[in-house]
């Protein structure tokens, strides 16, 4: 007799097992057919406008999607640069601080205009603002609201090839880059991509072909009007930028 109830015993718990491994599955077979937000994941930069040098300054982002914060984002990294030396920006990591909120700090060496750009990537989403903060006093009024607008030479010729391309195909791409009739070689060249309304922006970094000329693909996923706008950095006085159309079919 006691035996046989040993045995009752053990066929009870395996069948409990059995209950308990089949809810399981069910809940996780549940939680995977759970489709994925398609609304765009949004980022709200929030940094002083104003700071004084080697003054220790918060960086703050705020993540939602659909108005629902966003604790799990795969990377979020500010970049600091002083404006007309991209090539020189400082990559800072933030850590997440409460609901949706991720935060890091910085200072800044000189008195100069900088623009801080946070990069968010979260849920298979890229977004990318940025905002600008004038440090101290520079010389003028007039020059901190030219390196904040870039510094633009008359000469400047920048000419992107093509300006149509064909969803799902990749599209390669050419810029001839002319400073006062000169081909400009040896400048940090990329693309900026994104529709009218749209908080995610693509870029893709051109490599130098020859002097003058830059190189790279894209592959549009969506048929429609594109913006794309070419960034041509090189030194520190150097910043140029020129936006174009592109048409995709």
């Amino acid at each position: 007799m006691k035996k046989m109830m040993t045995r009752f015993g053990v066929v009870f718990g395996l069948i409990g097992l059995f209950v308990l491994g089949a809810c399981g599955t069910e809940k996780e077979a549940e939680s995977a057919a759970v489709p994925q937000s398609m609304e765009p994941v949004e980022a709200e930069l929030t940094v002083a406008a104003t700071a004084e040098k080697e003054e220790t300054v918060p960086l703050s982002v705020k993540v939602t999607q659909d108005g629902q914060p966003v604790d799990d984002a795969d990377e979020i990294k500010f970049e600091v640069w002083k404006n007309g030396a991209k090539e020189e920006s400082d990559m800072i990591k933030a850590t997440l601080t409460k609901d949706g909120v991720y935060e890091a700090e910085t200072t800044f060496a000189e008195e100069a205009v900088y623009t801080v750009q946070v990069h968010v990537t979260a849920r298979s989403m890229h977004t990318m603002p940025t905002t600008n903060v004038t440090v101290g006093h520079p010389e003028t009024a007039a020059e901190a609201e030219e390196d904040s607008d870039h510094h633009h030479h008359a000469g400047a010729d920048i000419t992107l090839d093509p300006k149509e391309a064909t969803a799902g195909e990749e599209q390669p791409f050419m810029v001839h880059v002319m400073i006062e009739e000169e081909m400009l070689a040896g400048a940090d060249v990329q693309l900026e991509i994104f529709q009218d309304g749209a908080e995610k922006h693509e870029w893709v970094k051109l490599e130098e072909a020859e002097a003058g000329m830059y190189k790279g693909s894209y592959t549009f996923t969506e048929s429609g009007a594109y913006n794309v706008q070419v960034h041509v950095t090189k030194g520190h006085d150097i910043h140029e930028h020129v936006m174009e159309t592109v048409d995709v079919k």
